[in-house]
């Protein structure tokens, strides 16, 4: 425990925290004079996460840097042992005291709330007090959890109104559910799940039809779309010598366009929302938010999602749909995570300029640099980057746009 200032040093600084758990660099668990408690990085200031409303026992973090987060909150009765996960399974076993409990951990679940498990000193799991929620058993689940790695789950209707949620009567926000494990308390959020189904009639051709229909629709649409998007490029955007290029996506900032994504396949006629590319270039000019590793792993996650060997077991209710989907999510950050990083030369405009590269035992690799306020960031997969060759596109819309296409023919009834 830190020792408590005199009275004059309170009425001096006005805020003296009461140090509950504290690390050697500083980092812990506080009360404020009000008695909010923070999980923070500096024991002596007034800034850091603050334990949630109404769930006072679900854990929270702190950012310290791209790779390590500090995970912290208070000890449900009979916890004497505290493990942290991270995102490649590993624990961390926390620091204890006054009630509470502090760790750093590497690769902090950048995503999700953090994984936490309390146990007992015999170290058996100890769940974490709840909140007076509706519940039910959730019984189709298939996904051990992260936490405890027991399967027994319930779906939980929370009721704080500083959860995400969707737009309920009077302006109110009515929370999403959460899947909550009844042994240790961890939880997942449910978020918004939307099932759509297509009408059965068993014509197959009739089908078909339908299909294609609605394609030819969409790329009309689509080619209109990205006329608009092309008026608003300012920068240079770059693209794979040699390939079919698609537009497969923009960003923009307010009402200024800051990126373009440029998807490449074998064929010209490719369906961009349904096919994968063989290599995709996005070019951007917002500040990003991460470091050029951060950017990488980022991108190399939503890369490898479809080499994910984790089959879904059919017909699952919307919360064991949940678990599933966060057991892929943890599998995509591992897969980045273990990725092998390297320096690598890529031809740009006829120059070699070295890029971080992150690459995977199946031969999948993210390539980024960033450079005089633009942000190149390269994926492919069955491609070298060494026989790689990006140039700027001096023509975008004969490029990227092609003819006008035909309006098409309405279905007949």
């Amino acid at each position: 425990m830190r020792t408590q200032n005199c009275g004059l040093c309170i009425r001096q600084n006005r805020f003296v925290p009461d140090v509950l758990i504290e690390l050697p660099d500083g980092c812990g668990v506080v009360r404020r004079d009000d008695g909010q408690i923070l999980v923070t990085r500096d024991v002596s200031g007034d800034q850091g996460r603050a334990l949630r409303d109404g769930d006072r026992y679900l854990p929270v973090k702190e950012w310290l840097d791209a790779d390590h987060g500090l995970v912290g909150g208070l000890l449900p009765a009979g916890a004497v042992r505290v493990e942290v996960v991270d995102d490649l399974g590993g624990r961390t076993l926390a620091s204890v005291g006054e009630g509470a409990y502090v760790a750093i951990v590497e690769h902090p679940n950048h995503w999700h709330d953090p994984v936490v498990c309390c146990r007992d000193a015999a170290g058996r799991p100890v769940r974490r007090p709840l909140p007076d929620y509706v519940r039910a058993p959730v019984l189709d689940a298939a996904e051990p959890c992260p936490a405890c790695g027991l399967l027994d789950y319930e779906e939980c209707v929370p009721t704080e109104r500083w959860r995400a949620g969707r737009p309920g009567p009077d302006g109110e926000t009515i929370p999403q559910p959460i899947v909550v494990c009844r042994v240790c308390g961890h939880e997942q959020a449910e978020g918004s799940i939307l099932r759509i189904s297509s009408p059965d009639d068993g014509d197959e051709q009739a089908r078909a039809q339908r299909i294609a229909q609605w394609r030819a629709d969409r790329r009309v649409q689509r080619w209109y779309e990205n006329k608009l998007t092309l008026r608003a490029v300012t920068f240079p955007i770059y693209a794979a010598d040699g390939w079919p290029a698609q537009m497969s996506g923009s960003g923009s900032r307010g009402d200024d366009l800051t990126e373009l994504r440029i998807a490449h396949f074998d064929t010209e006629d490719a369906e961009v929302f349904e096919e994968r590319p063989r290599i995709e270039v996005i070019t951007s000019t917002a500040e990003p938010h991460r470091d050029a590793l951060g950017l990488a792993r980022l991108k190399l996650e939503e890369w490898v999602r479809d080499e994910i060997d984790h089959p879904r077991p059919p017909e699952q209710s919307d919360a064991a749909f949940t678990l599933w989907l966060r057991a892929i999510d943890r599998r995509q950050r591992a897969a980045a995570l273990t990725a092998t990083r390297a320096d690598a030369e890529i031809t740009i405009d006829a120059v070699a300029h070295t890029f971080l590269t992150l690459t995977t035992p199946s031969g999948r690799w993210v390539a980024v640099r960033h450079e005089d306020g633009l942000t190149l960031t390269i994926a492919a997969r069955g491609v070298s980057p060494a026989v790689l060759r990006i140039s700027s596109i001096p023509d975008l819309a004969a490029r990227l746009l092609g003819p006008e296409p035909d309006q098409p023919q309405q279905a007949s009834a």
